[in-house]
């Protein structure tokens, strides 16, 4: 029988099988190989983006005070509308949402309540305080080591002693002329409201209204506004008569011709001549001064509450917070403007440009003020 070998046939399927699994090999590589691509990609991209985002403020530290910070505010002038204690309770809610575990007390009181308080052992954490109170509480404050930002650095210099910063400006009143215009045109408001004077018929009889009549507290100047912004003349002034007594005065239209008014004045009064309910206002603002500045203070003995008490008065002196100070028609302390309406643009210019005395200044310092300014009108 013949031997036959059997010889497989070489079909040509072998290379094709090794051409496919050196496909199926660079493939399985470029998928291992993408994904590593992708991800330092993604991670050089992150790196980049990084310092480029905005910055979120920190308002929470895992270390910081939990517990209740007690604030006093002290009200010794007239705000503008609604309640100034309100506005600080809204700020401290806001604040507090920021700052799990701390809440801030707010209790108002007058000049007298507070000695009051002192006096039987009472104390404070923080205190929202003017000129008057500042005198009570100085040796119980201590320095207020944060950035200011922009607080006017006029409004900043009378809340230090020595250089050193002892009181944190947070809000402003002005004080300005209001005055008839068929009395005395605006354009001459500033330079006649000491001489000004006024002949009209109270039913039978003729009245005479004197030139000018203004309101006082215990430890404010208005005087000092007048002199300061350019006015001249003899002042003849109660000092017994209140802001509120002043104001009523004007409106009954038989005591004086002009108002030496406050921002106060300058709320009810155009929201009188809006309403048809008093004549057309001769209005001008007096820029050279003011010593409606209401402060924030921190005890030299809150303790581990410090921190806590900065970073809420540093909270106050924000953009965020000031600009809701046009709710109370009251003034924002730093460099930007807040209001469009005219007249309290005016003001709010102006107080780049006002003397503020310094808030710890004591009843000798406020009396020879106003000896001065009546000395300066008479020149």
């Amino acid at each position: 029988m013949a031997n036959w070998k059997v010889v497989k046939e070489d079909t040509g399927d072998a290379p094709q099988k090794e051409k496919k699994q050196r496909v199926k090999s660079k493939k399985s590589k470029r998928w291992i190989i993408l994904p590593v691509v992708v991800i330092v990609l993604a991670a050089v991209a992150v790196v980049w983006a990084l310092p480029h985002l905005p910055v979120k403020p920190q308002t929470q530290n895992s270390e910081s005070y939990k517990g209740v910070i007690e604030m006093w505010n002290v009200e010794s002038f007239e705000g503008g509308v609604g309640s100034r204690e309100s506005w600080l309770k809204g700020r401290a809610a806001k604040f507090e949402k920021a700052n799990s575990g701390l809440f801030v007390h707010i209790t108002t009181l007058t000049l007298e309540q507070l000695t009051a308080k002192l006096d039987a052992g009472d104390s404070f954490d923080m205190l929202c305080f003017s000129r008057g109170a500042g005198v009570v509480v100085q040796d119980r404050l201590t320095q207020i080591d944060i950035d200011p930002g922009a607080v006017r650095d006029n409004i900043l210099l009378s809340g230090q002693v020595n250089g050193v910063q002892y009181a944190m400006p947070v809000y402003a009143g002005v004080y300005c002329l209001f005055a008839r215009a068929e009395m005395l045109p605006a354009a001459q408001l500033l330079t006649n409201a000491l001489t000004q004077t006024y002949t009209r018929k109270v039913g039978k009889n003729n009245v005479t209204l004197s030139p000018l009549i203004t309101g006082f507290t215990a430890y404010n100047s208005p005087l000092s506004a007048l002199a300061m912004s350019g006015g001249r003349g003899k002042a003849v002034v109660s000092d017994e008569v209140t802001q509120y007594e002043a104001y009523e005065k004007f409106l009954a239209n038989r005591t004086a011709v002009t108002l030496l008014g406050t921002q106060r004045d300058l709320y009810r009064l155009s929201q009188k001549e809006q309403n048809g309910r008093i004549e057309t206002l001769a209005f001008a603002p007096l820029e050279g001064y003011t010593d409606l500045v209401q402060y924030l203070g921190i005890s030299n003995a809150a303790g581990d509450k410090a921190s806590a008490c900065s970073a809420f008065v540093s909270y106050l002196v924000s953009e965020d917070a000031q600009a809701t100070l046009v709710n109370l028609c009251m003034f924002s302390v730093l460099e930007q403007g807040f209001y469009t309406t005219e007249r309290y643009s005016v003001c709010e210019a102006g107080l780049a440009n006002a003397y503020v005395p310094n808030v710890f200044g004591d009843a000798e310092a406020v009396a020879r003020q106003r000896q001065m300014a009546i000395d300066t009108l008479s020149v």
